[in-house]
């Protein structure tokens, strides 16, 4: 696609303009040649096509320094798939972040990032696979920190995120898709209070968040305020463990593309948010996290969901040159009739992923990867899809 040749340009001559101008720059590079099986590549119920793949995956990584006061974090994925059996055959992919810090002065920090997303359906999107199933999605964010002593600050902070799809009808919620389109904009703007609760090992915080997303069209959307109050800490060298708990206002807005009539429903519910991280030893770490908030759906049919997601993580070296690593994640989906865009009952959904990699190091700079990841989806309505997927895939890396 053109507008992909424009972003890889776009990136490729920021980063040579920003390396030219720091003082000081370090890169890390690797590159990930796969070769592997997907026995359901659209992610569908009804339109299962089994095929093979070749994919490299590039990887940069770096920090620019331009003075003492301010620099520049840089993160690009470039991503090239070769689909044997599917429609179309070669997709490419892409992952930008940059993170801009500046000291204004002693007390006062300002921070930019911005990530840029170009990339296939989400597992709980409902796209056809008989059209373009790829979004562009761009998310920038500012925020201002003052600290008032040697153990409190203050933030404040705003951002602005949309994404369109490739797929018009789909995107704008036409023809087929009449009234429900999936483009969106939403607007951001978050502060809060931190302190130092215990030397070096617990920091309080209480804050607001607020979000209003709007999808294109008459859809509707929602807006969320959220209060909390949260606590980090280091149980020991080897554990931290976080946790976030609040209350969501949040107002969920719909249109019926069938009747016309606009709906504004009350949707304000609790919100908690938990993470951990432990590593026993230097060869061993498990993380974990366990959360529950309003959020934006990812289906056409519903413009919120109530959602419960826990996720675990662990990763082992076995020997000097062997590791292996696992994830597993659920995440459960209550959607309120309320929420609905058309008139809809009550539904509730699945989605579960399990991903199992295994690396062998040859030399400093060469490694042997061999992955696989299961997928599953199940929902109680037939307007949601069903469907299973697996993938697996062995590939040689090269990092330097």
């Amino acid at each position: 696609m053109n507008k992909i040749k424009y972003i890889t340009l776009f990136a490729f001559v920021l980063g040579s303009a920003a390396t030219f101008a720091a003082k000081d720059s370090t890169f890390e590079f690797q590159n990930s040649v796969r070769i592997g099986y997907d026995d359901n590549v659209y992610q569908s119920y009804n339109n299962v096509q089994e095929s093979a793949f070749i994919t490299d995956i590039a990887n940069i990584t770096g920090t620019l320094t331009f003075s003492d006061r301010s620099d520049l974090e840089l993160y690009w994925q470039p991503e090239f798939r070769y689909r044997f059996d599917a429609d179309p055959k070669f997709i490419s992919y892409q992952d930008l972040y940059a993170r801009f810090s500046h000291a204004l002065t002693q007390r006062m920090f300002l921070e930019i990032s911005d990530r840029f997303r170009y990339q296939d359906k989400d597992g709980q999107s409902d796209l056809y696979a008989t059209v373009d199933q790829n979004f562009l999605e761009n998310d920038l964010l500012g925020a201002l920190s003052y600290t008032l002593n040697s153990v409190s600050l203050i933030r404040v902070g705003g951002g602005y995120e949309f994404r369109t799809w490739d797929d018009d009808d789909y995107g704008e919620g036409t023809g087929a898709y009449d009234g429900r389109a999936n483009n969106y904009d939403m607007y951001k703007a978050d502060g809060s209070y931190v302190r130092e609760l215990g030397k070096e090992t617990t920091q309080g915080s209480v804050g607001v968040n607020y979000q209003d997303l709007t999808y294109d069209g008459t859809r509707g959307g929602f807006n969320s305020t959220t209060l909390y109050g949260g606590v980090d800490h280091n149980f020991n060298p080897n554990m931290l463990g976080t946790a976030q708990l609040g209350y969501s206002f949040s107002t969920v807005e719909s249109t019926s593309p069938t009747t016309g009539v606009s709906s504004s429903e009350d949707t304000s519910a609790p919100f908690l948010q938990l993470g951990m991280d432990y590593s026993p030893s230097g060869r061993t770490t498990y993380t974990g996290s366990l959360g529950y908030s309003l959020r934006q759906s990812q289906n056409s049919f519903y413009n919120a969901t109530d959602a419960f997601d826990i996720s675990l993580g662990i990763k082992h070296d076995l020997t000097g040159k062997i590791s292996l690593s696992s994830t597993l994640s659920l995440i459960k989906s209550f959607y309120d009739s309320a929420y609905a865009v058309n008139v809809l009952p009550d539904a509730e959904e699945n989605y579960f992923r399990f991903g199992l990699r295994g690396s062998y190091q040859i030399n400093r700079n060469n490694f042997v990867d061999l992955g696989y990841e299961f997928t599953q989806r199940n929902v109680d309505r037939g307007s949601m899809l069903e469907y299973t997927r697996n993938r697996c895939d062995l590939g040689w890396r090269l990092r330097f």
